[in-house]
């Protein structure tokens, strides 16, 4: 099989699609559904396809703390399931991801006065990095001297510091997770296309009863409309779920998410601390307003930035709409500041910011929300994913794809748990061509798609030039992005593909060279070049408004 998975690709697949019925139809191509359609197609036997109405991760995929972790916080509430399955989870993608998931040191800083004092902080830290066996080296540990904490993470405020307790998690580019997980499913034979929007359901009635056998579709592109038939379909589209499900005729009209609480607000700053550990810190505003204290994380991020996260407000629109509003960047700004307090962090020096909304099942009741998955079956066939998060998406995947199978009397065999992401099986690869610091980065980012770079390079040795002088991006991986990425739009590129669109000018300078260069090799004219960079644009100054 063809390892391509371009533009021509998708177009493919479309016509696939509309020709050839499925087994099971994936809707969503977020982090969730990547792992219901790389399950599906390891497992054999199951003719599989996802559609997703923008690109891949441009929901909350792409919106998150880009950790993978059990959620020491939930611990702290007691909610131990979630954080043992959690755990595992991210022994899991150390393993199958390595070159994408890395152990991540964090300081959780306990100072006087907070709820959890640091004895009982310790005995928890303890036992959360008890569940993972992931690196014997992972071990927690406490530390009390003051000057020793910012020997390890910088200038801290150390007034009131009672000390800190280390735990071990891990980071993840979470848009490149979910896409090499969708080209996984793609290289075993899954029929999987971005930027096709689900318009309706296709229902038979028969003596009263309705039975769902597949969806009305459209081309977000061309706008042409189209049916695809499946015997099943699993929806795994995140804060939009419920929108779907009110489509269904055997819908029960009881919505089963919460925006309480969802929306999630991060800044990026010039490097805050020290690059090779993460911070937490329990709000003060919560405090002094008598209400139960929330996490900062200030985590290291790719190209010497820092982030600074997470809000937990209620979105004020719809969740492609979400952006950071003007009290959320005041607020994170104050309690990072009161961390950090010779970090000099304001507005100006924002490089840039991002706001989505978690998927959160509704519970009931006003208590913590927990971040536990739960699936609906509806009375017409169609399964429906609620909740979870980034960490546990590969276990959602498996409980969902176990119950497909068991119903359409397919035989099971999840493999998800051991084989590795394709894209990201490691190979040493050497060239002439290129600087020995670029050999070392491609080969981790790219695996066997090296050679891929290599070749456009020896075709036209340009393409070895940086796109940006301050970043490590060459002009052949946007080529390679379009060849082996899916690459459809200009924002794809550098927002998900690579994170330009979060360092320092949001790649609003290059956009018109890079539009120019995905151009040719999508065949895009000058009127659909100039369009996608305007858009490009007016989405960052869209989403930068209250900076």
């Amino acid at each position: 099989m063809s390892t391509e998975f371009s533009f021509r690709t998708r177009a493919e697949n479309i016509e696939n699609l509309k020709r050839q019925p499925l087994d099971v139809l994936v809707i969503g191509g977020g982090i969730v559904g990547a792992g219901l359609i790389r399950d599906l197609a390891l497992n054999g036997g199951i003719r599989a396809g996802l559609i997703e109405q923008q690109d891949f991760a441009s929901g909350t995929s792409n919106a998150t703390s880009e950790l993978v972790h059990g959620g020491f916080r939930y611990l702290l509430n007691r909610d131990i399931a979630l954080v043992k399955e959690a755990r595992r989870e991210r022994e899991i993608l150390l393993r199958i991801a390595p070159n994408l998931v890395k152990p991540l040191p964090i300081v959780i800083l306990c100072y006087k006065g907070e709820r959890y004092p640091l004895f009982g902080m310790h005995l928890a830290a303890h036992y959360y990095n008890h569940l993972s066996k992931a690196d014997r080296k992972e071990k927690a540990y406490a530390l009390r001297d003051s000057r020793k904490i910012q020997q390890l993470v910088g200038p801290v405020e150390t007034e009131g510091l009672k000390g800190c307790v280390v735990i071990w998690d891990s980071n993840v580019d979470d848009a490149r997770l979910t896409l090499l997980t969708i080209r996984s499913a793609h290289h075993c034979g899954a029929i999987v296309t971005n930027y096709v929007r689900f318009l309706d359901f296709l229902v038979t009635s028969v003596g009263g009863q309705h039975k769902i056998n597949g969806v009305l579709a459209e081309d977000v592109m061309s706008g042409d409309r189209f049916e695809i038939h499946a015997k099943k379909i699993v929806v795994a589209i995140g804060p939009w779920t419920d929108r779907v499900w009110s489509k269904d005729p055997t819908y029960d009209g009881e919505p089963k998410l919460t925006t309480q609480k969802a929306k999630g607000t991060h800044l990026l700053f010039p490097q805050i601390g020290n690059s090779q550990y993460g911070v937490l810190a329990f709000t003060h505003t919560e405090t002094q307003q008598r209400r139960e204290p929330r996490v900062l994380f200030i985590l290291p991020a790719e190209h010497a930035l820092s982030m600074v996260g997470t809000t937990e407000s209620d979105p004020e629109d719809f969740p492609n709409r979400v952006r950071p509003s003007a009290d959320e960047i005041e607020y994170l700004i104050a309690e990072a500041s009161r961390v950090f307090p010779h970090a000099k962090m304001s507005r100006s020096n924002i490089i840039s910011a991002y706001a989505g909304v978690r998927p959160l099942a509704a519970t009931e009741g006003d208590g913590f929300v927990s971040r536990a998955h739960k699936v609906f079956e509806s009375q017409s066939g169609v399964m429906y994913t609620y909740g979870g998060k980034l960490t546990t998406y590969r276990k959602i995947g498996e409980e969902v794809v176990n119950r497909v199978s068991e119903e359409l009397q397919l035989p099971r065999n999840c493999q998800t748990e051991t084989l590795k992401l394709v894209a990201d099986e490691p190979k040493r690869f050497e060239s002439r061509l290129l600087a020995k610091v670029d050999q070392q980065r491609l080969n981790e980012r790219y695996g066997f798609g090296t050679a891929h770079i290599e070749k456009l390079i020896q075709q036209d040795a340009t393409l070895a030039d940086r796109l940006v002088e301050s970043l490590p991006f060459l002009k052949a991986e946007v080529l390679y992005a379009c060849h082996e990425e899916m690459v459809i739009k200009l924002e794809d590129f550098l927002w998900r593909r690579t994170r330009i669109g979060l360092t320092k000018g949001q790649g609003i300078s290059q956009a018109p060279d890079i539009a120019r260069l995905i151009g040719q090799v999508c065949g895009w004219d000058i009127s659909r070049t100039n369009a996608e960079i305007e858009q490009y644009i007016q989405r960052i100054q869209w989403l930068n408004a209250e900076i």
